[in-house]
């Protein structure tokens, strides 16, 4: 018998433990769709039943760590619940903590919560919880998330990807993992990954083993080449040795494997047993760890694959839209409603869009790396997410209407009324487009009203200048139980929204010009070609001359020209890691023609273009040849910043499409928004193939990427100003010297290829994905500010921007005439403090109680007082498990609170309303 060097020296000394723990890792979709892999997932859930009940022996199979197999299953096969739950209460299978794996930056921060808040509900539905934080396969894992774990009163994670090597060398692979609040986990690094005994005995990890037999001579190799590895990343005697790959049923015969190898092994007891056993035996050996903080995100034995961050963008900015309207829109308006006692409970409606939204989110889903038809799937439940929170948000309106507003203070012949939601518990200003109707004065089949001149005023009876964008009639407006035919106006204005609160706009007929033209624009002069384009006000100038974008940021005197580029890049890379071509250089878009909006007098529109390549061929290189066109539309926003809107048609593939703005000084440092936190990045030195041949052709052979993460906005600190830029759904960047690009678009026709010039190894199969080409229509919405602000008030800016206010004309309720006592404008809760960020509002599981999540976004303590717009009595400092805790229940008086904060805290308070 012939032994390892590390596990022959050791069990010289020592016996090890191997604790092999048999398990599925189930991607629910990924190289086939959902259904072709649920229905395998059917078959190996009868088979484990089985086996778990016939063979004593078989110790015990954790099912992957994420409920939602539970509900794929049971959908299929609801008879076999009693069995599948007595087997999990008995311990022998092992489910939680998650509903669904996701991918952790990807998704927000609070999403992340409530993936674990689902994972916990099944867990508890079934009688029994894995409390270990095992997510062993995404790509990359947030500093706060210790943070998080210990909300679930969580203690330990259990991860594959993200070590860096410096890291490895210095902590090995267990360590303690400690968030910037301090809160700290025992780390578990799965060097050999989530599959080191996996197929244990057979020639390859992963394949069909139908008819093969396992040989004791290759498990006994496997054993012991696999323990010369991970041995010496660890003090401990006890080694997690995971016996289960991907998609993968049960290995049947472990048992019998595991007694003939303890018969033929030295030195090593193996047993068939569980994680929690595992994290058991290892705090009991009580070694001391090192202290690792901050993101893990390193590539050292497993490929990162940081491109996905620009793959499939446009699901990305689907998520982006899904997540907002939920947890900033339709919880805290149903939180309020709720409240105040007014019933229509929402409860139900947005546990279940949450659901979906959380379907979405495992990381060959939101990531866009799986076959089309996945993501198609995908963006079916994003529609379904949009009809729930959108038909959420009509009734609480109907209810709000029903209860009846004060009249307003001004008012005209014909009349609408907007309701406009500020989702920040600060005050804000928006600009505001959305659509009204008037009726025609007979009905559908009576001539529908001439195009009015409209005005408006705010609930407090300030005057609000309304401009029409477009009108058109006659058009029906068809909603519940009600058509209405008459004209219709798509409008804007800028208002003025209270704290976490709304505004209802009375928009009505402006009297001193009652009709206007056909072309419905009240400002836009006659002939735009004589104007100067320009845009002006007391921060910003922008202007366009001789085929050129500038901007002044006037309070400091800095001119920024070609303030806008649109860069064109061949990509030769997979929906994993983008692979630039060398012989390619990347191309600028030139700046075509440039006017003011036809329909809009306050912006400009620009229009670029490029010839380019139609695709990319690794055997012949770039072929064919194809315009892209871009319609970019520039405006001054309220948040102090320059709003960018980039419109086109993708029809070339192979490339990426990305937006240059200027950061006005060279750096090579950023500021990012983080999942909890901002976090600091800074470009890493980037190595080529050719500069670092063994890395490279060394597995997992991942160079560094030069781009990197961002939630809402990436900023820059300079010595006069601060330069910013805000997005909606877009979350890739880089650091470009004096500029800052950000990813529009990545473009690619196959799931894995090889020998790309970042990564050479396969990421997955290669499987062509052609609707990964992006080939649609593209929108990209940003702003980019320039200034010389505090940080917070920047901040504050951006995330303005990147959640906007939400706007809806009032429902039609032919019957509710009369007027109320409701205000037309008011507070839900307002935060004294802008560095305390608001991430949740929402209905508690107890009627009467509100759910209040928040968090210190800085690295001092803060102090914060909450004031709030709905009668609360009683609060409590709670944990993210939302659960009422007596022992912080604090009183409430004059409806006000204050809260402490330490360093980078998340902070949940249960709340206890007065009706």
């Amino acid at each position: 018998m012939k032994t390892t060097n590390e596990f022959k020296k050791k069990s010289q000394t020592t016996t090890i433990r191997g604790i092999i723990v048999s398990h599925t890792h189930w991607d629910r979709a990924w190289y086939l769709p959902f259904q072709s892999f649920r229905h395998r997932l059917v078959r190996m859930i009868d088979e484990l039943i089985t086996v778990l009940e016939n063979d004593a022996n078989f110790r015990a199979f954790t099912l992957d760590g994420q409920t939602i197999l539970l509900e794929d299953y049971l959908e299929i096969r609801p008879d076999q619940k009693p069995r599948l739950q007595q087997l999990i209460q008995s311990g022998r299978i092992l489910i939680g903590p998650w509903y669904t794996m996701p991918d952790l930056f990807l998704v927000s921060g609070e999403a992340v919560i409530r993936n674990l808040q689902e994972g916990r509900n099944w867990c508890q539905e079934f009688g029994n919880y894995m409390a270990v934080g095992y997510l062993p396969d995404p790509f990359g894992h947030f500093a706060q998330m210790p943070q998080i774990l210990q909300g679930f009163e969580i203690d330990s994670y259990l991860f594959m990807r993200g070590l860096d090597a410096e890291t490895k060398d210095s902590h090995g692979a267990i360590f303690n993992w400690q968030a910037p609040d301090g809160s700290t986990v025992l780390a578990i690094y799965e060097r050999e990954g989530y599959f080191p005994a996996g197929a244990l005995g057979h020639n390859s990890v992963f394949g069909r083993f139908e008819g093969d037999t396992a040989s004791l001579d290759l498990a006994q190799q496997q054993v012991e080449q696999v323990l010369d590895t991970m041995l010496p990343l660890q003090a401990e005697e006890t080694v997690l040795l995971s016996n289960g790959f991907d998609h993968m049923p049960v290995q049947k015969e472990i048992p019998r494997i595991l007694t003939q190898l303890n018969e033929r092994l030295e030195g090593i007891e193996l047993t068939q047993g569980t994680i929690p056993e595992f994290v058991k035996t290892i705090k009991s050996e009580n070694q001391p760890h090192q202290i690792y903080q901050g993101d893990l995100i390193g590539n050292a034995d497993q490929p990162i694959l940081a491109s996905v961050y620009s793959t499939r963008m446009y699901l990305k900015q689907q998520n982006h839209i899904a997540q907002r309207l939920l947890s900033s829109y339709a919880e805290p308006i149903s939180a309020w409603l709720d409240a105040l006692g007014w019933g229509n409970d929402a409860r139900p409606f947005l546990h279940h869009a949450w659901r979906l939204l959380l379907k979405n989110h495992p990381h060959d889903d939101i990531c866009g790396c799986s076959v089309d038809g996945v993501h198609e799937d995908g963006e079916s439940r994003f529609r379904q997410i949009e009809q729930i929170g959108e038909a959420v948000l009509a009734e609480q309106l109907e209810t709000l209407l029903q209860q009846g507003f004060v009249a307003p203070q001004q008012t005209g012949n014909d009349t609408s009324d907007v309701f406009v939601w500020n989702p920040h518990p600060w005050e804000a200003t928006y600009t505001v487009e959305t659509t009204i109707y008037f009726p025609n004065p007979d009905g559908e089949w009576g001539e529908p009203l001439p195009p009015l001149a409209l005005a408006g005023c705010d609930g407090q009876g300030n005057a609000i200048a309304v401009n029409v964008v477009n009108t058109e009639a006659p058009r029906a407006r068809s909603r519940y139980l009600e058509t209405t035919w008459g004209r219709r106006y798509d409008i804007q204005f800028t208002v003025t929204v209270p704290p976490l609160g709304y505004q209802l706009v009375h928009v009505y007929q402006r009297l001193e010009q009652a009709v206007i033209s056909d072309q419905a624009n009240q400002s836009l002069p006659e002939k735009t070609t004589d104007r100067e384009l320009v845009l002006e006000n007391e921060r910003y100038r922008v202007a366009v001359a001789d085929n050129c974008l500038t901007l002044t940021e006037k309070t400091t005197d800095t001119t920024l020209s070609e303030f806008l580029q649109l860069e064109y890049q061949l990509d030769a890379g997979d929906t994993y890691s983008f692979s630039p071509v060398p012989e390619f250089e990347p191309n600028l878009a030139a700046l075509e023609t440039a006017t003011v909006h036809p329909h809009k007098s306050d912006t400009l529109q620009l229009t670029y273009s490029l010839t380019v390549p139609k695709g990319y061929s690794a055997k012949t290189g770039g072929f064919g040849e194809d315009t892209l066109t871009f319609t970019v539309d520039i405006t001054l926003t309220p948040h102090a910043s320059v709003g960018i809107e980039i419109n086109y048609e993708n029809t070339v593939e192979n490339t990426r499409i990305r937006a240059l703005l200027p950061i006005g000084f060279s750096t090579n440092q950023s500021l990012a928004d983080g999942h909890f936190r901002l976090v600091s990045r800074k470009k890493p030195s980037l190595r080529t193939p050719e500069s670092h041949p063994q890395r490279y052709q060394t597995y997992p052979g991942e160079l560094d990427y030069p781009t990197h993460h961002q939630g809402d906005f990436v900023l820059f600190p300079g010595d006069n100003y601060q330069v910013w830029v805000a997005n909606r759904g877009l979350p890739e960047y880089e650091v470009l010297g004096d500029q800052v690009a950000i990813t529009l678009l990545r473009a690619v026709g196959y799931l894995s290829v090889g020998k790309g010039r970042i990564r050479p190894c396969q990421a997955g199969p290669s499987v062509p994905t052609p609707g990964a080409q992006c080939q649609r229509e593209m929108n990209a919405e940003l702003t980019y500010g320039i200034a010389p602000l505090d940080q917070q008030t920047v901040i504050r800016y951006a995330r303005e921007f990147a959640h906007p206010a939400w706007a809806r004309e009032m429902p039609y309720l032919p019957y509710i005439q009369g007027r109320g006592e409701l205000s037309r404008y008011g507070s839900l809760c307002a935060i004294d403090n802008t560095t305390i960020i608001l991430s949740a509002l929402k209905p508690a599981a107890e009627p009467g109680r509100l759910v209040l999540r928040l968090y210190n976004e800085t690295e001092q303590e803060q102090e914060a007082t909450v004031n709030f717009g709905v009668g609360v009595s009683s609060y409590c400092e709670t944990n993210l498990l939302e659960h009422w805790n007596q022992e912080t229940e604090n009183a409430i008086s004059n409806n006000r609170i204050s809260v402490q904060f330490h360093s980078h805290e998340i902070k949940t308070l249960l709340l206890q309303s007065t009706n």
